[in-house]
C-alpha cells in the first residue's frame, strides 16, 4: 500500500538504448519536456500495486513562457511492454484545480508511441502549468513476474515524474523518484517561433552574503527556444551598471535542450557596503546581436558586507501538520538534535487545533508540503524552495540518521553572517499574568545598508501542549491518532505585529519593549519567548520573500524569567564580550549545573545572571 509523500519506485530490468536517428515528427515539430531523446536506462519499472495510475511530468511557466503561441499537439511516451489501450491526457493545473484539456484513449506498444491530439491541439498561454501523460494499469501479472510497464531515463528530477491522486495529503500531484525522469514528452508545434531564439532558464550565484575581494561562482542555464541549432552564442555578465563581461560558447544546442554554462566573477575591493545586481544576458546568436527581453536575461542580488557579528542563535521554523505522522517523525528528529543554540518554533497549518491566525502567511510563503522547515527564513543556493522537505528520509531513515541531516541543515545556517545583536530580559507578574519583555542590541553600519531598516518580531511558543496528532506504528505498519501527543515549540501568538515592529536606534544601539497577557490555558512554565530580527517591511509577498531572512535570533524561557526575575539575560553581544565568574571568583563562562554567576561587562558594569542548565 503506497503511504509515501514521495513514492520511490522498483525498477526490474535496468538497460540503456541509444537514442534513435528519427522520431517521425515533421519539420515544425518538436519534443519538449525533461528529456528529448529515445534513450532509456529503465525498462521494467513498477509500485508492486495492481491498479491503474495516471503518471506523468509537469512543466511550469518558467519553460512554457518561452513556447507562448505554440501548439502542443501531442504526447510521445516510452512503455516497457505493450500498455493495450489508454487514456493519454494533458491537464492545465492552476493551484489545486486539474483542468482536463485533452483526454484521448489510445492504443501503447512496447517502446516509443507517438500519440497526436484529434483536433488542432492545446496552445501555450505561456503562464500555466501543464501535467501530461497517461493512465498506466498495473496487472495482477506485473505484480507476481515483479516486471512492471514504465520507462525512465536518467536522474531523478524535479517535475520530471509525478503521480496524480490522493496518496496521504489530499488530491494532488505526488513526486516519484527512483527510477529517473518518466518517458514522456510533449510534440509542440513551433511554426511561430524565430528562426534562432535563445533564452537563460536558470541562474545561481550562490549565498546572498559576499565580502570585496571574493569570487562568485556562477551557474547558469540556457535553452535554444527556436527553431534551427545553433551552434555558437555570446554571453554576458554585467555587476551593476558597469561594463559587461562577454563569454564566448561554442556548445551545440539543438532546439529545445539546454546547455549549461560556468564562470567566475571577481568582486571588486572598492565595492560599497550593501546590496548589489549580477545580470547576465544573451548578447549574440551565431555573430547576430539579440535585443535583450525578460527571458534573455536573468539577474540575482546580493549584499556586501566587510563586518558581521555571531549569531545568538538559529532560527528554525517548521510548518506541521497533526494529520500528518511525518511531522511526528520530525518532531522525534528535530528533539534528537538536542542542541540550545536552535530555537524552533512550530507553525500549525491552517485551521487545524494548533494553528493560530496569525501566522497562516508563514505557511502560505513557505509550506509547499507538510511537514517542511526554514532555518533563518533564508534560501539555501540550488534549491527550487526557501523551506526544506524530509518527507522522503523520515519514514526510511532511523531516527539518529534524520537528526544528523537535520543538524547539518541548521547548523550551516549558524554561521552565516549577522548584522545586529539581541538580548532579551524579561518579568512576569503571576498575579496578574502579564508578561514583559525588553530587548537590546546594537547595529553594524551593514544593517542599515543591507536592510534600510530593522524589525523585532517577538513570538511566544509553548512546550507539553496536549493535542491530537497523526503518528505511525512501525510494528503494525499503521497510522493512528494520539489524542494526548505532547506538542513542542507550538506558536501560541507574537507579542509584536507578525512582520515585527520597526527597530528605532540611538546612535547604534536599540531597545524595544513589548507586554503580553499569558493566557489561562497557557503554562507559564512551558512558555518561551523567541525574538526575530528581520528587514522592516509592512507585508512579506512572493515579491520581497527572499529579502526577509532572519539576521538573529535569541530566546528566553519564562521559567528562567520566574527563577531570577529581573536579572536574567539571554542572548549575548558579540560586539563587547562579557565575562562571568562564579561566587568563588572563578572565570565560568561555561557552567555544567545551573548556577548564578557574576557578570562584568566590558564598560564596568556587574550583574548577576543564571548559567548553565
Amino acid at each position: 500500500m503506497m503511504t509515501l509523500r514521495s513514492i520511490v519506485l522498483s525498477a526490474a530490468l535496468m538497460l540503456t538504448a541509444t537514442a534513435a536517428t528519427a522520431q517521425s515528427l515533421s519539420d515544425n515539430q518538436r519534443l519538449l519536456g525533461y528529456t528529448l531523446t529515445d534513450n532509456i536506462d529503465v525498462r521494467g519499472a513498477m509500485f508492486g500495486d495492481e491498479g491503474t495510475y495516471a503518471i506523468g511530468a509537469a512543466l511550469f511557466p518558467t519553460t512554457l513562457q518561452s513556447y507562448k503561441g505554440c501548439r502542443v499537439v501531442g504526447i510521445r511516451l516510452a512503455a516497457a511492454v505493450n500498455l493495450g489501450r489508454t487514456r493519454i491526457f494533458l491537464y492545465n493545473f492552476t493551484g489545486t484545480a486539474f483542468d482536463q484539456l485533452v483526454g484521448q484513449n489510445q492504443r501503447i506498444y512496447e517502446g516509443w508511441n507517438n500519440v497526436f491530439f484529434n483536433g488542432d491541439g492545446y496552445e501555450i498561454s505561456g503562464d500555466e502549468t501543464l501535467f501530461y501523460g497517461f493512465d498506466y494499469t498495473e496487472t495482477a501479472e506485473m505484480v507476481a513476474s515483479e516486471t512492471g510497464g514504465i520507462c525512465g531515463v536518467g536522474d531523478d528530477t524535479d517535475g520530471a515524474f509525478y503521480i496524480y491522486g490522493n496518496y496521504g495529503q489530499g488530491e494532488g500531484l505526488y513526486p516519484i523518484s527512483g527510477v529517473g525522469k518518466l518517458c514522456v514528452q510533449l510534440i509542440v508545434d513551433v511554426s511561430n517561433l524565430p528562426r534562432q531564439a535563445m533564452n537563460l532558464t536558470y541562474l545561481d550565484t550562490g549565498f546572498k552574503y559576499k565580502q570585496p575581494g571574493e569570487h562568485i561562482d556562477v551557474l547558469t542555464m540556457y535553452r535554444n527556444t527556436g527553431r534551427d541549432t545553433i551552434r555558437s552564442c555570446r554571453l554576458a555578465w554585467q555587476l551593476d551598471d558597469r561594463q559587461p563581461v562577454y563569454i564566448e560558447k561554442t556548445d551545440t544546442v539543438v532546439s529545445g535542450e539546454q546547455a549549461t554554462a560556468t564562470f567566475t566573477v571577481p568582486l571588486p575591493e572598492d565595492l560599497p557596503t550593501g546590496n548589489h545586481s549580477l545580470a547576465v544576458f544573451i548578447s549574440e546568436i551565431e555573430g547576430s546581436s539579440q535585443p535583450t527581453t525578460d527571458q534573455s536575461g536573468l539577474s540575482s542580488r546580493f549584499a556586501v558586507y566587510r563586518e558581521s557579528v555571531e549569531r545568538s542563535q538559529v532560527y528554525m521554523e517548521i510548518y506541521t501538520d497533526q494529520s500528518s505522522a511525518y511531522s511526528a517523525m520530525l518532531n522525534n528528529a528535530v528533539a534528537a538534535i538536542g542542541n540550545d543554540r536552535v530555537a524552533v518554533v512550530n507553525v500549525h497549518r491552517p485551521d487545524t487545533p494548533l494553528s493560530i491566525e496569525e501566522s497562516a502567511y508563514l505557511c502560505d510563503l513557505y509550506a509547499y508540503t507538510y511537514p517542511s522547515f526554514t532555518v533563518n527564513r533564508a534560501y539555501f543556493p540550488g534549491e527550487p524552495y526557501i523551506a526544506y522537505d524530509m518527507n522522503d528520509y523520515l519514514p526510511v531513515f532511523p531516527l539518529d540518521m534524520s537528526a544528523a541531516i537535520l543538524s547539518d541543515i541548521v547548523m550551516q545556517d549558524l554561521y552565516s553572517p549577522s548584522f545586529a545583536t539581541v538580548a532579551l530580559q524579561g518579568s512576569y507578574d503571576a498575579d496578574t499574568r502579564q508578561l514583559s519583555i525588553s530587548a537590546t542590541g546594537q547595529l553594524l553600519p551593514e544593517a542599515g545598508a543591507i536592510y534600510d531598516q530593522l524589525a523585532l518580531t517577538l513570538l511566544i511558543v509553548e512546550n507539553d501542549v496536549k493535542s491530537r496528532q497523526a503518528v505511525y506504528n512501525s510494528n503494525t505498519g499503521r497510522t493512528t491518532n494520539n489524542q494526548n501527543y505532547k506538542h513542542q515549540h507550538v506558536l501560541r501568538g507574537f507579542m509584536t505585529p507578525p512582520t515585527g515592529t520597526p527597530v528605532e536606534t540611538v546612535g547604534d544601539s536599540y531597545t524595544v519593549s513589548c507586554t503580553a497577557e499569558v493566557y489561562q490555558d497557557w503554562n507559564p512554565d512551558n512558555l518561551q519567548v523567541v525574538a526575530l530580527l528581520t528587514k522592516a517591511a509592512d507585508a512579506v509577498t512572493d515579491d520581497n520573500v527572499f529579502d526577509m531572512d532572519v539576521v538573529n535570533c535569541a530566546s528566553i524561557s519564562l521559567a528562567d524569567i520566574i527563577a531570577t526575575q529581573g536579572i536574567a539575560t539571554v542572548g549575548h553581544d558579540p560586539l563587547t564580550l562579557n565575562r562571568s565568574y562564579d561566587l568563588q571568583g572563578r572565570q565560568c563562562n561555561t557552567v555544567a549545573r545551573r548556577s548564578l554567576c557574576i557578570e562584568r561587562r566590558p564598560d564596568g558594569t556587574v550583574r548577576k545572571v543564571m548559567k548553565g542548565r
